[in-house]
């Protein structure tokens, strides 16, 4: 089991997101832009959803990542009370998204690991159905 090293976030969440207020009340030390592997969703609510999968074979960007932004944290007792704040804004008790540790891959290459809000693999054949999927793995872009 690898530490967390920070926070990977994709959606409203984002620097320019209609959440990134509620990331910086829980005081980062910084972001840089990053990739996950797996496929991006565009929910009818209005929201992403990533479906974690294996890291490409090719570097980012391109197809199977997804672009987002990873958040450092001074130290694991300021990661865990971000994270407290963010799991009730993510629906992690309701079962709307759950936190699971992927790896991260940052825009100079370096590799960490990070939590990151994802949905289900077994939602995957309803969002097939119901989301929108968005093949570039950047919500903003789509937005």
């Amino acid at each position: 089991m690898f530490a967390a090293d920070g926070l990977f976030v994709y959606g409203a969440l984002r620097e320019g997101g209609s959440n990134h207020a509620w990331l910086q009340r829980t005081h980062p030390e910084g972001l840089t832009r990053a990739w996950v592997g797996g496929r991006l969703f565009h929910l009818p609510t209005g929201y992403p959803a990533l479906v974690p999968g294996p890291d490409p074979a090719e570097p980012p960007p391109g197809p199977g990542w997804v672009r987002g932004d990873f958040v450092g944290y001074e130290d694991d007792d300021d990661l865990e009370c971000a994270l407290a704040d963010l799991d009730a804004l993510e629906g992690v008790a309701e079962d709307l998204f759950s936190r699971e540790l992927l790896p991260v891959t940052l825009e100079g290459g370096q590799q960490y690991h990070a939590w990151v809000y994802v949905f289900h693999v077994e939602r995957l054949p309803r969002l097939e159905r119901e989301a929108v999927e968005l093949p570039d793995g950047d919500w903003a872009a789509y937005l």
